[in-house]
């Protein structure tokens, strides 16, 4: 593929500054020579702004956020009962420069179904949630999703469901929120009271399912199941229980010994024929008619394309036995790919991005072998996707083979060190991405945070790691690098969790909605984010550096993680992450040739420790201290306070 310039920026330069990210220097298109310079008077970190050198444009949508599920009222943020976002938590979104938000979800979200969620509340259906198998309600479906966003003013992003779903019904939902009045799914918009299209512009398809617990129909083996995804295909499902279309928990495969018993596959279409169908252990058998059946015969009829079993009345076909487990070997399938998924939302409407999202990753990196790109170049389909997401987590026990926090710095600690891991990671696949898709393709980060997954047990020493300072200092530092990276957008962590809880969200549980470091720092960033200007180029020289214990992942990382943007009214913004967790760092900023007026907006969030928080008792723990300072000539010392965010915005010099 030949070189390409996206925002001023060509492959060679990206390639250096992907690297240059993965190993701490920080500023998209800088080269080699350029990392070498002079550090500050006695050692002292220097961070070098060239503000003439432009990069990617800056994205508005960089400190997005994945939504709340949205069963349960989406954990209290609607109101079903007034049908409005639940009060107080419009305020706080809007305050905290929230650009975008994605529904449903992620993991819960990957047998969602659409059609199911909107129209009169009395007909909406129940759902299946996707990690469980639990059923819950469609409340909060596409069009309270939508009137929430306008409330709020951020903008919509679509995991659209892959492991349950076909094209064409994604295709439908895509016409639904954007086609005109006057088409079959506008006027029924309009009929919900909705006339005016929703123009949803970002939509991806499915979520983590080379992840082994997300496989749901396609195959545990990773390269066959990448090729199912990019291309479809049948898969055998052995002793799989059976459930029904709203319900897959274990007791939804249970008899309960009455006459007509109705259950389905989890995962259909079906192969005609391919199935068996056990009752206990005991095969029965599949008839045409059940009128024709003696009361004792074990037999059922069976609809291939919907996967449903019927059972008889003990008078035609025996009633199983209750209490007994009712399970099925099956051929799910055939069922089609992304590239199918792809083609026809783009024939509803070839203004949206369509996102593919197998992206694996494996012991702090991205996964080796073939990567989807390659794969999809391979078969000639290299211009079927608009870009990848990818969820670069820091993952304690995947990436740091840690199964707990030996004391609580090392919960500070551990985060820091997977943030230039997650940083690699999207670089490593941006690369993959220019290399192998088309010129316009970028990466977008639909997920991501530094978490130990399957709960808190394991963080005893730091329990609030994921809501405290350190997780806001972990989060500006992702946005920082992804900004260097081009990263059009970014969702990170929940919007809110269950009633009361904070862990791993952007706000405290319903009804208070208490903002966590995180929100507050978003807040602080807003502009940075918004001005709609260019990020230039940055590094810091002579950075200092925070020994921890021996990781998988080092034993160090930079104390300074900085990116600079200048905004479309020429103000230079200059970012800077103190990640340590207790010394202040003197530091110089040498702005070069960019000329400003001498007044400097200072901006910092810093608790009184890495490991402050805020919650209902003491909301304001965690705040914004805004003042103003003076800078002569071309740069100006500063002190960077321990665990802290800090933005330098440098008004321009009038002409």
């Amino acid at each position: 593929m030949r070189e390409t310039h996206r925002h001023g920026i060509g492959r060679r330069h990206f390639l250096y500054g992907a690297a240059a990210v993965a190993a701490g220097v920080m500023g998209t298109g800088c080269t080699p020579e350029d990392a070498q310079g002079a550090s500050g008077s006695g050692g002292e970190p220097v961070i070098a702004i060239d503000a003439q050198r432009r990069s990617f444009k800056v994205s508005p949508y960089m400190t997005g956020v994945n939504g709340a599920k949205w069963y349960d009222d989406a954990y209290g943020m609607w109101d079903s009962e007034h049908n409005r976002p639940a009060p107080g938590i419009v305020g706080k979104i809007k305050k905290s420069g929230i650009g975008m938000i994605r529904y449903p979800g992620g993991t819960s979200s990957n047998l969602f179904n659409w059609k199911g969620a909107i129209g009169p509340q009395e007909d909406r259906t129940r759902q299946v949630e996707g990690k469980q198998g639990a059923t819950v309600d469609s409340r909060f479906g596409p069009d309270e999703y939508m009137a929430f966003i306008r409330q709020v003013g951020a903008t919509p992003e679509i995991m659209a469901p892959f492991a349950g779903s076909t094209p064409d019904e994604i295709a439908d939902w895509v016409a639904y929120m954007n086609a005109p009045q006057g088409t079959k799914w506008g006027d029924l918009r309009a009929r919900n009271g909705h006339p005016e299209p929703y123009g949803v512009r970002y939509w991806e398809i499915g979520n983590e399912l080379f992840g082994a617990h997300q496989r749901y129909w396609m195959s545990a083996d990773d390269d066959k199941a990448m090729r199912q995804y990019a291309f479809g295909g049948t898969q055998r499902q052995k002793r799989q229980r059976v459930g029904t279309p709203t319900d897959h928990r274990p007791a939804a495969s249970v008899s309960n010994g009455q006459p007509h018993q109705t259950f389905t596959v989890w995962y259909p279409p079906v192969v005609p024929k391919s199935q068996t169908i056990r009752v206990g252990d005991t095969t029965w058998h599949e008839v045409a008619r059940l009128a024709s059946a003696g009361a004792d015969d074990r037999v059922y009829t069976f609809e291939p394309s919907s996967g449903t079993i019927h059972f008889g009345d003990g008078r035609h076909g025996k009633i199983p036995e209750k209490g007994l487990k009712i399970t099925a070997d099956y051929d799910s399938g055939p069922h089609d790919g992304f590239v199918e998924y792809y083609t026809k939302m783009k024939a509803v409407d070839p203004s949206i991005d369509v996102l593919a999202v197998w992206a694996p990753i494996e012991a702090g990196k991205l996964a080796g072998g073939k990567s989807f790109p390659e794969l999809l170049e391979e078969h000639g389909h290299a211009d079927k996707y608009d870009g990848m997401a990818i969820h670069p987590y820091t993952n304690f026990q995947r990436d740091l083979k840690a199964t707990s926090f030996p004391d609580k710095r090392a919960g500070h600690d551990y985060q820091m060190l997977g943030d230039a891991a997650g940083a690699k990671m999207v670089a490593d696949l941006t690369a993959l991405v220019k290399k192998h898709g088309k010129d316009e393709a970028y990466v977008a980060v639909s997920e991501c945070g530094a978490l130990f997954f399957g709960g808190e047990r394991d963080s005893d020493a730091y329990p609030r790691y994921s809501f405290a300072m350190s997780h806001a200092l972990y989060m500006a530092s992702q946005w920082a690098r992804f900004a260097d990276l081009g990263v059009r957008w970014t969702a990170s962590n929940d919007l809110i969790g269950e009633k009361p809880g904070l862990s791993r969200t952007l706000f405290g549980g319903a009804p208070t909605f208490v903002r966590t470091p995180d929100a507050i720092v978003r807040e602080q960033l807003s502009d940075f984010f918004h001005g709609g200007g260019h990020v230039v180029n940055s590094e810091v020289k002579s950075n200092t550096d925070v020994s921890t214990r021996e990781t998988p992942l080092g034993s160090s990382y930079e104390a300074l993680v900085t990116t600079a943007t200048v905004d479309k009214d020429g103000t230079l913004n200059v970012l800077v992450v103190n990640r340590s967790p207790d010394k202040d760092l003197k530091s110089r900023v040498e702005l070069g040739s960019f000329r400003h007026t001498g007044t400097v907006d200072v901006s910092v969030v810093a608790g009184r420790t890495y490991d402050d928080f805020n919650n209902d008792e003491h909301p304001d723990a965690v705040t914004i201290k805004k003042s103003h300072t003076t800078a002569k000539g071309d740069s100006l010392n500063w002190t960077f306070t321990a665990h802290s965010v800090t933005l330098l915005r440098f008004p321009p010099e009038s002409n």
